[in-house]
């Protein structure tokens, strides 16, 4: 008789998964729709884990954005189990899902726009490079610089994604390595969700026709200028929100639009309202597999602020690296296939079928 492979049998090497790290995806979760209807399975930016996977982050499917590399990447399942008992003795005869949750806890390394409105869950309002007196009306009110119109955006030029201004001379106001914004302008009448993004408003709350631009998704960094192309480093990526649209169609700028400068961005502890997105986490290992984590509604629980890390500087006193620390909580998704109410899908893509990349 052999002996035990428990005695013999050493780790099975092609099994141990050894990789690279988390990387974070966020889409936006188009809430005017979701908020019209009882339905959860309503609003996601929807991530096909058959057709779209093993995922290519170079190639990501529409609308989703790149946060960049995590630490401490810590789901925590919440759904609780529940027990019938019966008889004299009340031993338990059966077991059932009660409660429904999960969180998830993450530290972005890369601080960007999107990875601080997703962190605070909160409104971030671009600071436009706003050339006239200061104000002391209020730190965001001031008004913006010249708004350029909008002829068309093509986000699969050739030469890369590419806004075009109507008028051709415009484009001398803007430079390589400038921020803009895209959007349309406020009708101070339009309360609810405003804006392609779905930005929150009561009635009667603003009159500032530059509000959807300074709270607009659709900003990137210019590339190049080329008369009246402006040449972007990057696809705009925003929008989401839509009473007749997924959200994954709301990912280009508003006909009508108009282009203005920013020079940052700026978050408010507090506010009303709470942002949501569809998330994606994935870790791809030495040998080609690949975990995907997809959240298709997530909203922020709590920001835990700005952590420090050490940067090490050898010879010279070290350096501190600051990251983003956020809890998000994973709301209902009613999946189509059957009905079940989910959380979160964690898919897993064996080995070989993805191309090894050389390190």
């Amino acid at each position: 008789m052999p002996l035990q492979r428990s005695l013999t049998q050493l780790f099975r090497k092609s099994n141990i998964m050894p990789a690279s790290g988390w990387r974070a995806f966020f889409a936006p979760f188009n809430i005017e729709l979701a908020s019209q209807t009882a339905e959860t399975n309503v609003g996601p930016t929807i991530l096909d884990l058959m057709n779209s996977g093993p995922i290519t982050d170079s190639a990501l499917p529409t609308g989703w954005r790149d946060l960049g590399w995590l630490k401490d990447v810590t789901p925590t399942p919440g759904t609780k189990i529940g027990q019938v008992r019966s008889g004299f003795h009340g031993i338990v005869r059966a077991q059932y899902k009660g409660e429904i949750t999960e969180t998830i806890e993450f530290k972005m390394r890369e601080i960007t726009r999107t990875s601080l409105k997703i962190s605070t869950g909160s409104d971030v309002f671009n600071l436009l490079d706003a050339p006239g007196p200061v104000t002391t009306v209020g730190p965001v009110s001031a008004s913006g610089g010249f708004a350029a119109d909008m002829a068309s955006y093509d986000p699969d030029a050739v030469a890369g994604p590419t806004v075009t201004l109507s008028v051709s001379a415009s484009g001398a106001l803007f430079a390589q390595d400038d921020y803009i914004v895209v959007d349309v302008d406020y009708n101070p009448a339009d309360f609810g969700l405003v804006g392609s993004n779905g930005t929150p408003l009561f009635e009667n709350s603003a009159t500032d026709t530059e509000y959807i631009r300074k709270t607009s998704d659709f900003v990137a960094k210019i590339a190049s200028v080329n008369g009246a192309d402006l040449i972007l480093a990057e696809k705009l990526v925003g929008g989401g929100s839509g009473p007749n649209s997924p959200g994954s169609q709301y990912t280009v700028p508003p006909a009508g639009s108009k282009v203005q400068k920013i020079k940052g961005f700026a978050s408010r502890e507090g506010g009303s309202f709470i942002m949501d997105w569809s998330g994606l986490f994935l870790l791809d290992t030495l040998d080609g597999a690949q975990f995907a984590w997809y959240y298709p509604h997530l909203s922020t629980m709590q920001f835990r602020g700005l952590p420090t890390w050490a940067i090490e500087n050898i010879g010279t006193t070290d350096l501190a690296g600051y990251e983003l620390d956020a809890v998000m909580n994973a709301l209902a998704f009613d999946d189509p296939i059957d009905g079940h109410p989910v959380v979160c899908y964690r898919a897993f893509y064996p080995r070989g079928r993805k191309q090894l990349i050389a390190i």
